[in-house]
């Protein structure tokens, strides 16, 4: 796009123009700073950090970062990465540190603009290397970008804060929601009668996987076939129906063992243990060797699943090396079965929960729908 195409008040502009790189090394071993912030703190299009390490958890040089400027993940850049920190700190040296130029940027609009399709997508476009793509500054700032003056940075930005303030509050709600429905299980699960209890064995059957390699794919089929990353693409891990793969029972060269709706099913190996998702198929299919399913006699699955997830699966799993989940872990858990009433009690909490937070999420998704489309308005 040339300065001839840009309307009234548009201009384009090198990135050095509007953003600062600041390269301060630290050693992490060195610093009373307290706080670290990894790229895998960072969740993507989020400019908030909601969590963060402590420089006793890493080696080798860092970035320092002074309050209010701008981690930016320069490795991997289709993660979308950027937010602004809240207090000094150091981070990771995969990610660069940027303050906005204030001669050419109001300084709280820089985030938003590099949240933008227009930054991101160039972004991408100028890293370098092919495992872990990584932007380069020098590059990077002779970047040109549509970019608005003064007057429309601040309509913008008084809108995209006003968003931000309702993002907060949803997001408040949403842990808060989170925290009444932990304690209430806490109650329920943490305090139960040990005459209750039985073992893992007695309540459920347990049921493996097939790799990739061996099953026939078939986007037209009527079969699923689950991955652990498809733990993501269901936001309701209550009803897992949208998988990774689909076949054919009939085109397959193997018997399969089709797991019905109605099992459960979590991640049995590596990190994903520690996210802790637990599922319910709500489509007739198979899963692959990094998941475990579960087929539960006389007990509701979603009891079941409730009752895993508020235990967490990383309490169960040996985490001496590589996180994972076995037989000899699930089989001798023991698990609360309490009387029929009481527990549709618990199916009856978990379902008002579970309402309460999709209408939470519907309002997330609208609030960063619109965000995204002010944040995206630039010229045609």
């Amino acid at each position: 796009m040339t300065e001839q195409q840009l309307p009234d008040g548009w201009q384009m502009v090198k990135f050095g123009d509007i953003a600062k790189h600041i390269s301060k090394r630290v050693e992490p071993s060195e610093t009373d700073l307290e706080i670290y912030v990894g790229l895998e703190h960072l969740d993507p299009d989020s400019l908030k950090i909601k969590r963060h390490g402590v420089p006793s958890d890493v080696e080798g040089q860092k970035l320092l970062v002074k309050k209010g400027q701008i981690i930016f993940g320069k490795r991997r850049a289709y993660q979308r990465k950027v937010a602004v920190a809240e207090w000094d700190c150091i981070c990771s040296a995969h990610a660069m540190v940027l303050e906005a130029n204030t001669k050419n940027v109001i300084p709280k609009f820089l985030p938003f603009f590099m949240q933008s399709d227009v930054f991101m997508n160039r972004a991408v476009e100028i890293s370098e290397g092919s495992l872990s793509p990584t932007i380069k500054w020098k590059v990077l700032c002779e970047q040109k970008f549509p970019f608005p003056n003064r007057n429309i940075q601040e309509n913008l930005l008084e809108k995209l804060k006003k968003i931000e303030i309702l993002l907060g509050l949803v997001n408040n709600s949403i842990e808060s929601l989170e925290n009444v429905r932990s304690k209430v299980y806490s109650k329920i699960f943490g305090e139960s009668d040990q005459n209750c209890m039985k073992k893992g064995s007695d309540v459920f059957d347990i049921f493996g996987g097939y790799a990739p390699s061996k099953i026939e794919f078939n986007q037209d089929g009527d079969l699923a076939y689950f991955k652990v990353d498809d733990f993501n693409s269901n936001i309701d891990h209550a009803n897992l129906r949208i998988p990774s793969e689909k076949f054919n029972f009939a085109e397959q060269n193997q018997k399969l063992n089709i797991l019905e709706p109605g099992y459960i099913v979590f991640p049995k190996r590596g990190a994903a243990i520690f996210k802790n998702r637990v599922g319910i198929l709500a489509a007739k299919g198979v899963v692959d060797t990094n998941i475990m399913a579960l087929r539960c006699r006389e007990v509701e699955p979603l009891y079941v699943k409730i009752f895993l997830e508020w235990y967490g699966l990383h309490n169960i799993s040996d985490n001496s090396g590589i996180p994972q989940l076995n037989n000899k872990h699930i089989n001798p858990l023991s698990v609360p079965i309490l009387e029929d009433g009481l527990r549709h009690i618990v199916i009856g909490f978990e379902q008002q929960f579970s309402n309460q937070k999709v209408l939470l999420n519907n309002k997330h998704v609208s609030l960063t729908f619109i965000k995204k489309a002010l944040i995206n308005q630039t010229v045609e």
